[in-house]
């Protein structure tokens, strides 16, 4: 098992929805040239896709197969776009390590696809008293609160199952988790349903040098055109997880669904996922990493998009968050004075290269206080991508030693801050002040780089409100 499972109380089960959005709605102006010279729109909100983890009873859940992904060639295609190599570099990585490639570019993950809801399991009391069987008579022993919501943003070269160990790791603990795969062009392959055709398609990751503007006509006079990029994203972004949270409120609330279908195409059973077993209109939490954080601050800092209410957020979680796209000074929380909403909590876990990256870090550390009681930790060892599943998916000879380790941490952290038992969860890490030191990158160089003082998993606290004593 390359993969651990998830520890919590509760079995895990996932479903991957799809939300054909009709008319398409073109994004920006962002335009790609095919390979016949045409110019078309870059960004197209076509389709909304997300993968739910959800509790289940182990003993009611099936397995079914993923069909968002495309074939094994189109999935090499995709992350050779993303890596900037020939893909005939990368076939022969994928014929060396067979299933271990396979499974890296299926992006599978240790929870059962699309597995009924069911909640016999002795350790899931049944929620009797729902919108389709109210039962006044029920035994309030019986009656669980409705498991907290949460939103996932991936970042770039990620999708809606990269961050499986997450989001299996909160739905073990009684949580509903959306991970949203954003049709953007920042994934390394995704496939949504064209409005033409009628029929899935390949969407390969944009390089911002692909990008023509103004239609390809002039050359615009564009500073930073990875940015502008980054920004008509964002605001891509922000739009499905409006779409995506809607939707699933409408179906959890009544039991409509909509234009909502499974990845597969086939149709939703209502009935189950009908019912109060979810917190949808409360406590709603956001997480993201890297892009994902940015567009978490970003849906925490801009108002709603038109036609649509604010989501009620009670906690914004922000993993290793990229700063650039996201309007300076900023950013800052959304004050509606029309809305009795209060500004969520903040929580920001970077790794150790965004923290030892000064410009940046400074920004985020100007940023942080913006959101009272915030908290901002460094987990020393961990890179960018420790967030995600991939450093996990390496053979155990091959793989950095302390991968597990620091994922655990950040489990730690992510599940303590939204259960809002953080001080708790801190008391049980090894935590330090924030020092740096220069150390030889190697035993034969004279070249010093910048690390963070600690062994790897250990936590630097800049800022936490709680915070009274740490150890040095």
């Amino acid at each position: 098992m390359l993969l651990e499972n998830p520890a919590g109380p509760y079995a895990v089960g996932a479903t991957t929805f799809a939300l054909p959005i009709r008319p398409t709605h073109v994004i920006g102006t962002a335009a790609l040239r095919t390979e016949t010279g045409q110019v078309t729109p870059a960004l197209r909100l076509e389709e909304v896709s997300f993968t739910a983890y959800y509790p289940v009873s182990a003993a009611q859940t099936k397995s079914h197969s993923n069909g968002s992904t495309g074939s094994r060639a189109e999935s090499v295609r995709g992350y050779s776009r993303y890596a900037g190599i020939s893909s005939f570099i990368l076939w022969p990585l994928v014929l060396f390590f067979g299933s271990l490639l396979q499974v890296l570019l299926w992006l599978i993950h240790p929870s059962q696809l699309n597995s009924e809801l069911h909640f016999a399991d002795s350790r899931i009391p049944k929620r009797t008293a729902t919108p389709r069987n109210q039962n006044k008579s029920a035994d309030p022993k019986n009656l669980r609160p409705p498991w907290p919501l949460v939103i996932f943003s991936h970042g770039l070269g990620g999708g809606g199952t990269t961050y499986s160990q997450i989001c299996t790791h909160l739905a073990s603990s009684g949580k509903v988790v959306l991970a949203i795969e954003h049709r953007d062009g920042t994934s390394p392959i995704s496939r949504p349903l064209s409005e033409k055709t009628g029929k899935r398609y390949s969407q390969f990751y944009i390089s911002p040098q692909e990008v023509v503007w103004d239609n390809g006509k002039d050359k615009v006079d564009i500073q930073e055109p990875r940015i502008a990029l980054r920004t008509e994203q964002l605001e891509l972004r922000k739009r499905e997880i409006y779409l995506g949270y809607s939707a699933f409120r409408k179906l959890v609330r009544t039991g409509e669904h909509g234009d909502l279908q499974t990845i597969e195409g086939s149709l939703l059973d209502s009935a189950s996922w009908a019912g109060d077993w979810v917190q949808c209109d409360e406590g709603v939490s956001l997480v993201g990493h890297s892009f994902g954080g940015a567009t978490i601050f970003s849906m925490l800092s801009d108002p709603s998009p038109k036609g649509f209410s604010r989501i009620p957020v009670s906690h914004g979680l922000v993993l290793d968050p990229w700063l650039e796209p996201l309007t300076s000074p900023g950013p800052e929380p959304f004050t509606d004075q029309h809305s009795p909403l209060s500004h969520p909590k903040l929580m920001v876990i970077n790794a150790e290269g965004f923290t030892l990256w000064k410009d940046h870090f400074k920004r985020l550390e100007e940023a942080v206080p913006a959101w009272p009681g915030s908290s901002l930790f460094t987990i020393v060892g961990a890179r960018h991508v420790s967030f995600s599943d991939f450093p996990m998916l390496l053979p155990i000879p091959i793989r950095n030693s302390s991968a597990q380790p620091i994922m655990n941490v950040i489990k730690t952290l992510v599940l303590s801050f939204l259960d809002d038992t953080l001080p708790s969860a801190i008391s049980s890490l090894t935590t330090r002040k924030p020092e740096i030191e220069d150390m030889r990158s190697g035993f034969w160089s004279k070249k010093t780089q910048r690390k963070l003082v600690g062994q790897p998993g250990d936590v630097v606290i800049h800022r936490w409100s709680s915070a009274v004593d740490v150890d040095t």
